[in-house]
C-alpha cells in the first residue's frame, strides 16, 4: 500500500516536555522510509529490535483497542499521543483524532506515522494547553501510557487527579475515557519482575516516593474516576500487559465457576520476560490460578484498560457485551495473524454459563488465498468453544505433582487419539518439509498442530479444536507426534516443573523420554528431520524468524542443569533440583565424573556466595553513600536558611 510520504502539520501550543526513550531518532527514520505506516504492517514490524523499536513498531499494540468500538464519526482525543500508535488505529477505523503530545521528538513521529490522514490533527505542547474552546469536544479520549507520568517532571508535575479532570473537561457529555495504564499490584510485580518504570522489583508494593513514576491499584484507580465524575466504568485486563498485548479480557470471564481453566487457557503464561530477567519467586502460570481460584483475578491483573464514562448510556456499544476475551497469537507476519473473540452466546441482558463459541476475524489487508506453498489457514467465522481442561493444563499438573504414571497415561491417550487419524500411504506425490517422500503413514492436512494445548478432555474423550494449520497434502504423522511432544517439554520447563529425570538431560532427551513412555521411538535423526520441518513453517510464519529458529536450534542441546544458579528458578523448585543433583552424583560409578560433578558444584556454590557478598557489599556502599548524601544536604540547606536570613536583614537595612 502507497501512502502519502507528507507529514501532518505539527501545532505548538504550549511548552513541551522533555520526556524521549532515546529511540525517537531511529523510530523517524523508520517512518518516513516506510510505504506501509498502518499498525501492524510488517515493514514496521520488521525493524524491531529491543524494547523501545518493539513498543513503537510491534504489530501486538493493535491489540489493546480491538475490543472497543471506536467507529466512523467519534471525535478522539489521544492524550500523551507518543509515537501515534493509537491515533494511526483511530484515524484508520475513520475516527477523527487529535494527538496531544508533550514532546516535540515524538510529536514529529505522530505527524510522519500519519502522514496523508486527514482526519489527524498533531499538537505539540500540554494538555493544560488545549484551550477553552476544546472543552465538551471529543467522544472519547484515550490515556494510554501517559497517567503513570502525570506527577514527575517528564509529565507535567501537575498530578493524575489533575490530568483526569482535564481529560473529563475535554469529554462530551457522553463521551469516554479509555485509560491504559499498569496494576502496582500486578502478579508480574508481585513474583518479583522489575518495575516498569524504575526497573527495581516490589517497589511498587512497598510505595512510590514523591516525584516518581506512579501506578495504582484498581482500588485507587476506580476512585479516582470517580473523583472526576466517571462513574460508570468498565474494566478490561490485557495480558501479559497493556503495552503488548495477545490478550483481552473481560470482568465476566472471572465470575464463570470455570475462570481458572479458561483464563489460563486463553492467557497460557501470564507473563513475559523477553525485555527483562525478573527474580521470579515462583511458577507464574500456576500461581496465577491460585489467584483466580482465590476471587483475586482483576487485582492482580498485571495491567488494565478501562472504559469509563458520566453516565451507564456512555459505555453503550463501546464493548461487545457477549465478549468474553479477545485473544490474537503475536509475533507473525500479517498475512498470517488472525484475531479471536470468546464469546458467551446464551447472553441476553444476563449472566450465561452455556454456549460459548469463538469467533474468528483476518486481521490481514488483501490477503490471496488460503494457503502460501504448502502452508496454508483455514478461515473459520464461527465455531463452538468446547469447554473443559485441555490435555496441557492436565500434563502440567500431573508432572507438578510428580504423577509420572499419569503423564504416561495421558500422554498414550492423545497418542491414540492421533493414531485413529492415521492413514498408511505408499507414495507421496507433492512432498513438503511436513510431508517428506518416505512419509508412511499420513495424517489428514489440519491435524498439523496437534500438540495437547490443543485437545479438550471432554466426557466423549479428546477433542481436537483450533484447527488453523493447514498443510497441503497431510501431516506426517511422527512428525506431528515430535512437534507435539516438543511444545510439552518446552511448557513444562517454562513452568519449571520438576521432572523426575536427571536434570543434566537435554530438551531433546526429554523428548525421546517422553516418546518412549508411550512406545514411541524418536531417535536423533528424526528430531532433526523435526527441526528442519519446523524451521521452514518458522519462516513462513514469524515476521522475524531468525530469533525463532536460533532459539528453535539452541533449544534442544540445553539442559535443566542451567536452572540451578538462575535468578529466574522459583525456589522450591531450585531446592528439587538440588536433591536431583545429589542423587545423580551418588549414582554415578566413575569417580571421575563424580569428582567433575562435586568440583563444578563448589565452584557454583563459591560464585554464588561471592556473588552474595558482592550485594551485600555494594548494599553497604549504598547505604554508606546516602547517609552522606543527606548530610550534606542538611549541611547545605543550613547555609541556605543563614544566606536567606542575612540577606532579608540587608533588605531591612536599605530600607
Amino acid at each position: 500500500m502507497l501512502e502519502s510520504h507528507q507529514p501532518r502539520p505539527i501545532t505548538v501550543i504550549g511548552e513541551s516536555l522533555p520526556y524521549e526513550d532515546g529511540a525517537e531518532a531511529e523510530l523517524l527514520e523508520v517512518l518516513r522510509a516506510a510505504e506501509d505506516r498502518r499498525v501492524g504492517s510488517d515493514e514496521l514490524a520488521s525493524a524491531v529490535r529491543d524494547w523501545p523499536t518493539a513498543y513503537h513498531l510491534s504489530p501486538e499494540r493493535a491489540m489493546l483497542l480491538a475490543p472497543l468500538g471506536i467507529a466512523p464519526g467519534d471525535r478522539v482525543l489521544d492524550v500523551g499521543a507518543g509515537s501515534g500508535v493509537n491515533t494511526r488505529i483511530c484515524a484508520d477505523r475513520g475516527s477523527t483524532v487529535t494527538a496531544v503530545e508533550g514532546s516535540a521528538a515524538r510529536a514529529e513521529l505522530i505527524a510522519h506515522r500519519c502522514a496523508g490522514l486527514e482526519g489527524v490533527e498533531v499538537l505539540c505542547g500540554r494538555l493544560e494547553d488545549l484551550g477553552e474552546d476544546r472543552r465538551s469536544a471529543y467522544d472519547v479520549a484515550l490515556v494510554v501510557g501517559a497517567l503513570e507520568y502525570a506527577g514527575t517532571g517528564q509529565g507535567g508535575g501537575g498530578g493524575a487527579a489533575v490530568l483526569l479532570s482535564q481529560v473529563a473537561d475535554a469529554l462530551a457529555p457522553n463521551g469516554i475515557l479509555v485509560l491504559a495504564i499498569e496494576n502496582r499490584l500486578g502478579l508480574k510485580y508481585l513474583l518479583g519482575y522489575p518495575e516498569d518504570h524504575l526497573g527495581l522489583p516490589w517497589v511498587g508494593w512497598e510505595g512510590y516516593q514523591e516525584g516518581e513514576p506512579n501506578t495504582w491499584s484498581r482500588k485507587e484507580l476506580g476512585r479516582m474516576l470517580i473523583d472526576v465524575g466517571l462513574t460508570s466504568q468498565k474494566w478490561l485486563y490485557p495480558f501479559p500487559d497493556y503495552k503488548l498485548p495477545t490478550a483481552v479480557l473481560s470482568e465476566r470471564l472471572y465470575s464463570r465457576v470455570d475462570a481458572a481453566d479458561l483464563v489460563d487457557q486463553i492467557v497460557g503464561f501470564p507473563v513475559a520476560d523477553v525485555y527483562s530477567r525478573p527474580v521470579l519467586v515462583a511458577d507464574d502460570r500456576a500461581a496465577h490460578r491460585t489467584m483466580i481460584d482465590a476471587g483475586l483475578g482483576p487485582e492482580v491483573a498485571n495491567s488494565f484498560l478501562i472504559v469509563a464514562g458520566r453516565t451507564p448510556g456512555a459505555l453503550v456499544g463501546r464493548v461487545d457485551e457477549q465478549a468474553l476475551a479477545w485473544r490474537s497469537a503475536p509475533d507473525r507476519r500479517q498475512r498470517w495473524t488472525q484475531r479471536a473473540i470468546v464469546v458467551d452466546s446464551a447472553v441476553s441482558g444476563g449472566r450465561g454459563d452455556e454456549g460459548m463459541a469463538i469467533r474468528r476475524c483476518q486481521a490481514a489487508h488483501g490477503r490471496d488465498g488460503d494457503f502460501e506453498g504448502w502452508l496454508g489457514q483455514a478461515e473459520v467465522a464461527e465455531d463452538c468453544y468446547h469447554q473443559g481442561r485441555n490435555l496441557e493444563q492436565c500434563l502440567l499438573d500431573s508432572v507438578r505433582a510428580g504423577c509420572m504414571d499419569e503423564v504416561a497415561e495421558l500422554l498414550r491417550d492423545w497418542r491414540a487419539v492421533i493414531a485413529a487419524q492415521e492413514v498408511p500411504v505408499t507414495a507421496v506425490p507433492n512432498p513438503h518439509p511436513y510431508l517428506p517422500e518416505d512419509t508412511v503413514r499420513v495424517l489428514p492436512p489440519d491435524w498439523l498442530d496437534v500438540a495437547p494445548d490443543n485437545f479438550v478432555v471432554t466426557a466423549n474423550g479428546l477433542v481436537l479444536v483450533d484447527r488453523e494449520w493447514m498443510a497441503m497434502g497431510g501431516v506426517d504423522a511422527r512428525l506431528a507426534v515430535v512437534r507435539g511432544l516438543w511444545k510439552t517439554v518446552s511448557a513444562m520447563l517454562r513452568a519449571r516443573c520438576h521432572i523426575p529425570v536427571p536434570v543434566t538431560w537435554s530438551n531433546d532427551r526429554l523428548v525421546r523420554h517422553l516418546g518412549g513412555m508411550i512406545g514411541e521411538d524418536i531417535d536423533s535423526e528424526l528430531l532433526q528431520r523435526w527441526r528442519d520441518a519446523e524451521a521452514d513453517l518458522v519462516a513462513r510464519v514469524y515476521r522475524q524468524p531468525a530469533v525463532r529458529l536460533a532459539e528453535l536450534y539452541d533449544a534442544g542441546g540445553r539442559s535443566r542443569m542451567e536452572q540451578l544458579s538462575s535468578p529466574l528458578a522459583p525456589y522450591r523448585r531450585m531446592e528439587q533440583e538440588v536433591q536431583q543433583l545429589r542423587a545423580l552424583v551418588a549414582e554415578r560409578s566413575d569417580s571421575h565424573e563424580v569428582a567433575a560433578l562435586l568440583q563444578e558444584a563448589k565452584s557454583n556454590l563459591a560464585r554464588i556466595r561471592g556473588e552474595l557478598a558482592q550485594s551485600e557489599g555494594e548494599r553497604v556502599r549504598i547505604q554508606a553513600e546516602l547517609a552522606e548524601a543527606r548530610a550534606r544536604l542538611a549541611r547545605v540547606a543550613w547555609r541556605e536558611r543563614l544566606h536567606n536570613a542575612v540577606a532579608h536583614i540587608v533588605r531591612r537595612l536599605k530600607k
